[in-house]
């Protein structure tokens, strides 16, 4: 199975699980930036857990499985759990959101990892060169949607 296949696979899981889930785009945002932080710290050992333990699954390096899981298990913990949206609109723009967001944050542990020619390798430079961009956009606007959360409804109390 090619890793790019696996990575739009990814992507297109994440879209409809977030738009089934109706969860609010901040804290998946949040989350994401967790696993990518401990992707980026405990990729490598992990990697090395799973190459001294011998599980190969032939079809991808244990570098990218490290990445995959160490990055996306904080989203999936989430995505089980917590505040919802309503209405069709916000489900659809959080369910893109965190797909652009999860493309963005892949990008590095896969590009550790993959060697790409030809169209794919383009399109790889063109996520890879960009990633800091979308990941920034992503996580300022899951920041004000979490604030949102928590300001929205309220009332200030008359003394």
């Amino acid at each position: 199975m090619s890793v790019i296949i696996l990575f739009g696979a990814i992507l297109v899981a994440v879209f409809a699980v977030a738009f089934v889930s109706s969860r609010r785009f901040g804290p998946l945002a949040l989350s994401l930036a967790t696993g990518f932080l401990l992707s980026e710290w405990w990729g490598g050992w992990l990697t090395g857990v799973l190459d001294g333990l011998k599980l190969e699954t032939g079809l991808l390096p244990n570098g990218v499985i490290s990445g995959f899981v160490l990055t996306l298990v904080p989203l999936i913990m989430l995505l089980l759990s917590g505040p919802r949206y309503q209405k069709k609109h916000e489900r659809i723009v959080s369910a893109v959101g965190i797909a652009f967001l999860t493309a963005a944050l892949l990008v590095v542990p896969l590009g550790k990892y993959i060697s790409l020619d030809g169209q794919a390798l383009e399109l790889y430079k063109i996520f890879a060169n960009n990633w800091r961009y979308v990941a920034t956009f992503g996580l300022v606007c899951g920041l004000i949607d979490i604030f949102s959360l928590h300001t929205g409804g309220h009332k200030l109390a008359k003394h």
